[in-house]
């Protein structure tokens, strides 16, 4: 009987995290939608002495990093609501591709697109030798609360 309610407990907490994921996509389009727009009114604003231009450009390059960290992120979270299966079910979210175990939910909690239990990530990384290509660098999920 216990084991039902934990996998019903479980179950919830994935719909949980699946909500979340929503709001931090469609907060991450909007926001790239935001860069866009201050990106095309900064272009429009490119006249006026060489100082204003470089601060024009300089915050032009920083919305840039900004927008391709979010892209990439959208991304994995894109990955990671195509993992739930239809409706109220959980599909294959939350389990581990390397291993096929349960990731535990307290790490699906601080990171929603997390694809590995802890331990398959650490050994994913001692096998690669601790190289990680710049495109799967940890992002911070900060949408996540309790």
């Amino acid at each position: 009987m216990a084991r039902k309610s934990n996998e019903a407990a479980r179950k919830e907490a994935l719909l949980e995290l699946k909500e979340v994921l929503i709001a931090e996509k469609k907060r991450i389009l909007n926001h790239l939608e935001k860069i866009q727009d201050e990106t095309a009114k900064g272009l429009a604003d490119l006249s006026g002495d060489d100082a204003d231009r470089a601060a024009i450009e300089e915050s032009q390059r920083t919305s840039t990093r900004v927008g391709n960290r979010e892209q990439r992120l959208l991304k994995k979270i894109g990955y990671a609501l195509e993992k739930f299966g239809k409706g109220k079910d959980t599909g294959e979210y939350g389990i581990c591709e390397y291993t096929g175990e349960e990731i535990p939910v307290a790490r699906l909690k601080a990171r929603p697109v997390a694809q590995y239990t802890v331990e398959a990530k650490e050994e994913l990384e001692r096998k690669e030798g601790g190289f990680r290509d710049s495109n799967e660098e940890e992002e911070a999920f900060t949408a996540v609360k309790e």
